[in-house]
């Protein structure tokens, strides 16, 4: 099947190599025929500081890491990786076709784009991946990963205090088996009904579930940056509730967002 464009750009640090920088990419390999990363140098990333910069890795290591995952996720494509000495590198040349941003980079699309304005050359298409959300539902960042908050694939290091609250009894141990594997370094408080006593601190995330007229469960959850869209899970036996939660738990989810959740720097 014929892909939406010829050649998709994108470029970033790529600082500890994480689920949203996969979700970027492989959405570039979805959309495009041939794939361009540009990778800022050091000396790029010494002239523009981010936060923990000092436990940032170096050129060689976040090429050599990117190219690993490249080479193992998708064989025999077109692809390469070059250096991004500058705010636009390549985006602007000729052949172009679409640039694969996320909401925290959109701007700089755009500025490509008035770039190439400037240049006499066509705008391009800006492909937005959405944000890949911890599972503290807050955005999986290189940031936060050299800050020790998450680990690459989107899990708190530290203790995360999570409520659970259920509309049925029957459904309490299923869920709560669900929620103690999704979150391993989990605190889990005010388990029960909705109307059950307040824990004493507030919990960070809270999970609902409700039960279906139809059948299943409609499953919400949010914390104080981020609700996110309630999602379904089918079926009527606790193991189906169990199995099902855990699938929507998961940090690697592209998930749908109520409300914005703060910016950070990928």
């Amino acid at each position: 099947m014929p892909r939406q464009y010829r050649l998709a750009v994108l470029g970033g640090t790529f600082d500890h190599f994480h689920v949203g920088h996969e979700a970027l990419l492989s959405t570039a390999f979805r959309v495009g025929d041939q794939v361009a990363v540009g990778l800022t140098t050091d000396r790029f990333v010494a002239s523009h500081p981010k936060p923990g910069s000092r436990r940032m890795q170096s050129y060689s290591t976040r090429r050599a890491t990117l190219v690993r995952w490249l080479r193992r996720t998708f064989p025999g494509r077109n692809w390469w990786v070059v250096p991004l000495e500058d705010r636009f590198g390549r985006s602007v040349e000729p052949g172009v076709d679409v640039l694969v941003v996320s909401p925290d980079t959109r701007d700089g699309g755009r500025a490509v784009n008035q770039e190439r304005r400037r240049l006499g050359r066509a705008p391009v298409a800006l492909e937005i991946v959405p944000l890949v959300i911890a599972d503290d539902l807050a955005p999986v960042s290189s940031r936060r990963i050299r800050s020790g908050a998450i680990d690459p694939a989107g899990h708190r290091r530290s203790r995360i205090r999570v409520a659970l609250k259920t509309d049925d009894p029957r459904d309490i141990d299923p869920a709560r088996r669900a929620l103690r594997r999704a979150f391993p370094r989990g605190v889990l408080v005010n388990v029960g009904r909705p109307s059950g006593p307040r824990p004493r601190k507030p919990p960070q995330i809270l999970v609902a579930t409700r039960r279906r007229p139809s059948g299943g469960w409609t499953v919400t959850e949010r914390s104080d940056q981020v609700r996110l869209a309630p999602r379904t899970v089918r079926g009527d036996r606790p193991g189906e509730l169990e199995r099902g939660l855990r699938e929507l738990l998961q940090p690697r989810e592209e998930r749908k967002l109520f409300g914005t959740p703060r910016s950070s720097a990928r």
